[in-house]
């Protein structure tokens, strides 16, 4: 019986919020500038050399094909409007997604990003942002399972909240709150929610030195495997700003991870991640970063795809711990043209109980590479042009180890009327 879709309280949240903003947007428009809004269509071609990510040994077995091309089409809009001390804004689109050959994965993807940050005089800010997405799932959204040849179709959603005091002073003080969940049109797949909750102070001991202390909890509960998980994170900080073109952000802290149900995510140790950005130039710039955290979501964020405009969202589920290691350039050509490389490695250690034949508790590694290269051209100033370049090498060991790659070009379009 295919899974009955539900009405999620945040993306009944998100419409509600959408509408909100709107409305109150306008009224900043009529006091702070005239146009704030924007509107647009976009259109996307890409080729990929394995569109289900299965090993070469592995026949497609739905009478597809391996490669494919596929294009998409859309609309685009938003708007962002300073209001006095608060700002509103929202970032909006839709998209019908078309396969050549294999027509079961043609979809409807969207995705929305809306917030409100505000701010007082005495020293108070803050702000609620929003996000909920639809997209087609690829095997590294749902890292556990084996292979499939279904189309499965992700949608996350993300409320989250926080608040500082202390603004342009030396003493600050913070708290945040974060909701989210993960829902797969498979019922094979692992859905997931996710509430977590921290508390921090941070002192600048210096014009280019600022260390922090907090707290960090939270709490996973995945809904077709009756486990929950719970995190304690005590962390230690650092922000070093050398220069006005180079900087160091460190977390150092000190993680305890248990399980309620039979998975093997438990976990107590140090975690961490490091964080440095270079520009040595006007136009060059470089960013890399080391991280190592634990928990089921250890990694949960949502991205704007600079090439295609479509909300993207990298998950790293049911996994004990996730180290991962980035490094990132780009490189301002001309005043309208610009390059961006990048590589990621992630290695992702994985409770291995999803697959049946395995003892309960067992972990298995699943190792990703990627290095992508991209350019895009501003022709006008509404009008703009993207193209990239991608490979990825995905190994994962277990029982039933396999192991493919994918290499994806892709170009897109996008015009907006402001």
């Amino acid at each position: 019986m295919p899974r009955q879709k539900l009405h999620r309280p945040a993306a009944l949240f998100a419409r509600t919020l959408l509408g909100a903003l709107a409305a109150a947007a306008a009224c900043g428009a009529r006091a702070d500038d005239p146009n704030p809004y924007y509107l647009g269509v976009s259109a996307s071609l890409a080729h990929d050399s394995n569109v289900y990510r299965v090993p070469d040994r592995v026949p497609i077995l739905t009478g597809g094909t391996r490669a494919d091309t596929y294009w998409g089409a859309g609309l685009v809009g938003g708007f962002d409007q300073a209001y006095g001390r608060q700002r509103f804004y929202a970032d909006a689109n839709v998209r019908n997604n078309n396969y050549v050959n294999n027509k079961d994965l043609d979809n409807v993807s969207y995705g929305l990003n809306a917030g409100w940050d505000w701010a007082t005089i005495d020293r108070l800010s803050g702000g609620v942002n929003v996000s909920a997405n639809q997209s087609l799932a690829t095997q590294d959204n749902n890292n556990t399972n084996l292979p499939t040849f279904a189309r499965n179709v992700v949608n996350t959603e993300q409320l989250a909240a926080r608040v500082r005091w202390g603004g342009d002073g030396a003493l600050n003080l913070d708290g945040a709150y974060s909701h989210s969940h993960v829902g797969y049109s498979l019922a094979t797949s692992t859905d997931s929610s996710q509430d977590s909750a921290s508390v921090g102070a941070s002192y600048r001991v210096g014009p280019t030195l600022r260390l922090g202390a907090g707290l960090r909890f939270s709490r996973t509960t995945e809904s077709n495997a009756s486990d929950s998980s719970n995190g304690t994170n005590l962390d230690l900080s650092a922000d070093w700003r050398a220069t006005a073109q180079s900087g160091l952000n460190a977390r150092l802290s000190y993680t305890r991870q248990t399980n309620a149900g039979s998975g093997g995510t438990e976990f107590s140790g140090l975690t961490g991640a490091l964080t440095g950005t270079y520009a040595p130039t006007s136009k060059l710039a470089f960013n890399a970063t080391v991280s190592h955290d634990a928990g089921s979501n250890s990694t949960f964020y949502n991205l704007a795809n600079s090439n295609t405009g479509q909300s993207v969202t990298s998950l790293s589920q049911n996994t004990q711990t996730t180290t991962a290691y980035l490094f990132g350039a780009s490189y301002a050509a001309t005043a309208k043209i610009g390059v961006t490389a990048g590589v990621q490695y992630r290695h992702n250690k994985v409770d291995d109980r999803v697959n049946l034949q395995n003892t309960p508790g067992d972990t298995h590694d699943d190792n990703t590479f990627t290095a992508s290269l991209g350019t895009n051209y501003a022709i006008a100033r509404n009008w703009s042009l993207a193209c990239s370049l991608a490979y990825m090498k995905r190994d994962v060991s277990g029982l039933v180890p396999y192991a493919y790659n994918a290499n994806t070009v892709s170009c897109s379009t996008q015009y907006t009327l402001r």
